[in-house]
């Protein structure tokens, strides 16, 4: 794969996904106790759900049901192993394919997704289907999701360089989605059967698969991991609003925060610009003639036209050499001076090639903008209102004017503002279902749902992690009214739950 497949992927499909996001597109269902109305009054991505809930107690004991594993059930080996297990000939994609000749390519994949009403999902046939798939989860899912340690093979990621660190593929990723198919199809069998301590295991799976396929370094890897992992939080949703379904607080509460973890993936993200642009690595100290320094910037600006073209430039090494010229006219006076203000001695800085003095320049003006871009993600979400992350200081210039740094952070880095909201929507909808949980616990004591959440005493209430503040909350003659809005800062998304209590 050349660098503008991969371009392609982590820019545009990477983002696509991020916009499209993982979980954003709200499934629309409808059966006895749950109806999700996507786009409801007029409002473009806002997903009401209208529940029917049981009162649930607090089980006894309080992690009787649990979407994690004690450490000590975890056991030695890494869990990729297994789950690649899956895949050989008549493993999981196998499967699919025949289920999808046997029932329907458009009808199979329907079933293991809400937009089906789970009382017009074909139960008989559905059963078959995920009965298709118990040996795989048995021998292999389920045994991954056991293990302590879940390792890809990405460490190469340190590793890569040029058009090897664009050309990486990542299929053995991408396959486990049909895993979460399959194991959300089981679910959803089990919800209708009632089997709830099954649909809780299913879950568990789920959730620990999601998390270890964002284990590899790359961020397609975590958006697949979220993906999962959203999957599971549907399906969470219609087990919540099932008759008698057990109360999930404590089980949510266990889950690791964040459930998919984007941190190493960023880091590494804001890291590649000396993997594709060799100059930027310790300039300061790298040893060139002013041939080989005018040869290593031309190189770059071919890479960088071709990022910037999506690939579809041809490389034209004259027309670098003369971008080279034309940078160090124009920018060597600049960036001279910038070494000097740095405390750099002027003898030292006099006796560089002009191509040492732009590459050391460009280094340190590309690492500044990944910097302050990589800080605040280190801040809880709650902080960063009005907080330009992306930050508009290195958008544009021409880098014939001393801005290739610029330039090429535009081109690599990351929308780390998009990828943020999508690893932080997975806790805003987690910390939202916890809520209904407190909800039904309060209801199972009072026999009725709260006029204001500060009414919950049973438990405490888990905070909106992108306000720092209880979810918003008022009722409605007999009907809860429990707000994700569009103004907590996930674009394009807001949920908005209507929950009414089971009559006895």
């Amino acid at each position: 794969m050349n660098s503008s497949k991969h371009f392609l992927i982590t820019q545009r499909v990477l983002w696509a996904a991020v916009a499209a996001s993982c979980f954003a597109s709200s499934p629309s269902i409808s059966h006895g106790e749950l109806t999700m109305v996507q786009d409801a009054d007029g409002q473009q991505g806002l997903t009401v759900f209208k529940m029917t809930v049981t009162p649930a107690a607090e089980p006894v004991p309080a992690l009787k049901h649990r979407l994690t594993l004690r450490e000590r059930e975890l056991k030695p080996g890494n869990a990729a192993t297994h789950y690649s297990r899956a895949f050989p000939e008549g493993g999981v994609e196998s499967i699919w394919k025949r289920l999808e000749k046997e029932y329907g390519d458009e009808e199979v994949h329907r079933w293991y997704d809400q937009t089906l009403p789970l009382e017009k999902l074909p139960l008989d046939k559905a059963k078959q289907a995920a009965t298709s798939f118990q040996d795989i989860i048995d021998n292999f899912v389920a045994p991954g999701s056991e293990r302590l340690d879940c390792d890809w093979g990405h460490g190469i990621i340190t590793e890569l360089r040029g058009p090897d660190i664009y050309g990486f593929r990542l299929p053995e990723i991408q396959a486990m989605r049909a895993i979460s198919r399959g194991l959300m199809l089981a679910a959803r069998v089990a919800v209708a059967d009632h089997d709830y301590p099954q649909v809780i295991n299913l879950l568990r799976m789920n959730y620990r698969l999601g998390e270890d396929v964002a284990k590899s370094p790359f961020i397609v890897s975590g958006l697949v991991g979220l993906a999962i992992c959203g999957m599971g939080n549907a399906e969470a949703i219609e087990l919540i609003s099932a008759p008698d379904s057990p109360n999930l607080y404590w089980a949510i509460a266990e889950l690791p925060r964040p459930l998919v973890d984007l941190r190493t993936s960023i880091r590494h993200e804001l890291s590649f610009n000396v993997a594709i642009f060799p100059f930027m690595e310790s300039p300061e100290t790298a040893q060139h003639s002013p041939e080989q320094w005018a040869q290593l910037l031309a190189d770059s600006f071919i890479s960088l036209q071709q990022l910037s073209a999506n690939g579809s430039a041809q490389p034209d090494p004259q027309a670098a050499r003369l971008a080279v010229a034309g940078w160090g006219v124009l920018a060597y006076p600049a960036a001279k001076q910038r070494l000097l203000d740095s405390g750099m001695e002027a003898a030292v800085v006099e006796a560089m090639p002009v191509g040492q003095v732009l590459a050391i320049d460009a280094a340190r003006e590309f690492r500044r903008i990944a910097d302050v871009m990589e800080k605040w993600w280190y801040v809880p979400v709650a902080q960063l209102k009005g907080v330009a992350i992306d930050s508009e200081e290195f958008r544009g210039g021409s880098s014939l004017e001393g801005n290739f740094a610029k330039a090429a952070a535009q081109v690599m880095l990351p929308a780390l503002r998009s990828v943020r909201s999508a690893e932080v929507k997975l806790e805003w909808q987690l910390n939202a279902l916890q809520t209904i949980e407190a909800i039904r616990m309060h209801a199972a004591q009072t026999g009725k749902l709260p006029a204001a959440l500060d009414e919950i005493k049973a438990v405490p209430l888990p905070l909106n992690p992108l306000t720092g503040k209880p979810y918003q909350y008022r009722l409605d003659g007999d009907t809860a009214i429990l707000e994700l809005p569009s103004s907590d800062g996930i674009s394009g998304s807001a949920w908005r739950f209507e929950i009414k209590l089971a009559k006895p």
